[in-house]
């Protein structure tokens, strides 16, 4: 588990899934979005824009346990979390 204290990001899937609405777990505008979005990919564009990505591929999101997607931790970078999202959904 990640503590704060790691500064460490927590990025999940469901963040970028445009099937999802925003109370479900969306956090990017539609037209960022994209179908069912791959853990490796989520990955490349971290990487890509230098958050040093680690991959946990048996987690599940706290609202959906019953689906273990993985997670990606990300470097927080001195910059808010909504901002990562949104660089990451940029480069999806």
């Amino acid at each position: 588990m990640v503590s704060r204290d790691e500064n460490k990001f927590v990025i999940w899937p469901l963040y970028f899934d445009s099937s999802l609405s925003r109370l479900k777990g969306r956090k990017v505008p539609k037209k960022f979005s994209v179908e069912k979005p791959l853990l490796e990919d989520i990955a490349k564009a971290a990487k890509s824009l230098g958050l040093n990505p680690v991959m946990e591929k048996d987690m599940a999101h706290p609202s959906r346990t019953w689906k273990k997607e993985g997670r990606i931790l990300v470097d927080t970078k001195g910059i808010k979390k909504s901002k990562v999202i949104s660089q990451i959904a940029s480069r999806l």
